[in-house]
């Protein structure tokens, strides 16, 4: 993050305000550039000592990096109370345009993560790094160009185990025998009338056949394939008004390729993915499709084979 400052001072003859930006009357003064005037640079949060804030649930934040202006690294500090996740995304604007890498380290100046950035890929997640209560740092450096970019950082809590013994197991099932009514006493060389039956085998007979309940037939895929939901969890607008967003829990890992067109659940909005990721997509939506009514969270639709 850069700001400009201009010295100014007072000239001791005639006691004339003195600026450090200077004016130049001439043809090509009056013709040049502002980077071609005197002016200083100091970027606020160019080290682990002067970071500024990143707050867990608020929303992403614009800062930019550039290598031949001096703004060459950024830090932020994250504040955890208590163990859990965390998860961190970044989202270069122009990735064609710089070399670099992001990175996370702990209170103790141990790297947790780092990620250098790939030629053309814009987006990036850190997700679900868990965490103790503490002090962290997310450094983002530019070696060579330049770009504006985006960050966010979520949490989500450890569940707690409770301190108590857990409860005992369910009873086990009693069977009771069925009870029969016994016969009077037979007569004298006579056979006994209703002979009491006998409990049935626990196995199933050879000529009793099985009594294991059938197995439920499998269900079948629909004619139409299988339905995938993903969701919108990042939405980055263009000069064009396009957004750019990327989708969750959709991916190479469950079929859906580039070029696969979804639905937005609610909508009759169509979009179609540019580039797949195991876990996750990105898709552009144009702008004659309103996208700025849309929310994140939003669900997409897939259907493969």
């Amino acid at each position: 993050m850069l700001r400009k400052v201009c010295g100014i001072g007072v000239a001791v003859i005639g006691l004339l305000p003195v600026s450090g930006c200077v004016i130049d009357g001439s043809e090509s003064g009056a013709n040049a550039t502002v980077e071609n005037q005197i002016e200083q640079y100091i970027d606020l949060d160019n080290s682990k000592e002067h970071p500024l804030g990143l707050i867990f649930g608020m929303p992403e934040v614009d800062d930019r990096l550039d290598y031949n202006s001096g703004d060459r690294e950024d830090w932020r500090y994250i504040v955890v109370t208590e163990p859990g996740m965390m998860t961190i995304s970044l989202n270069l604007d122009t990735p064609k345009d710089i070399k670099g890498s992001a990175t996370i380290v702990d209170s103790e100046g141990r790297m947790v993560r780092t990620q250098p950035f790939i030629a053309g890929q814009g987006f990036y997640e850190f997700r679900d790094i868990p965490v103790t209560r503490g002090i962290f740092y997310f450094q983002t450096l530019a070696s060579e160009g330049k770009s504006i970019y985006t960050i966010a950082a979520s949490y989500r809590a450890t569940p707690t185990v409770a301190a108590y013994a857990p409860p005992p197991p369910p009873p086990q099932p009693v069977y009771e025998e069925e009870e029969y009514e016994p016969d009077p006493p037979p007569k004298v060389n006579e056979p006994r009338r209703n002979p009491r039956p006998s409990k049935p085998s626990k196995t199933s007979g050879s000529s009793g056949g099985s009594h294991e309940p059938k197995k439920p037939p499998k269900e079948e895929a629909s004619s139409g394939g299988t339905r995938l939901v993903g969701n919108i969890t990042v939405m980055t607008p263009k000069a064009d008004g396009s957004y750019e967003v990327t989708i969750r829990n959709v991916g190479k890992d469950k079929g859906v390729e580039s070029g696969a067109i979804g639905t937005i659940e609610g909508t009759s909005i169509k979009i179609e993915t540019t580039q797949c990721f195991a876990t996750s997509c990105r898709a552009l939506i144009p702008e004659s499709a309103n996208p700025k009514s849309l929310k994140k969270g939003a669900n997409v639709i897939f259907k493969v084979n």
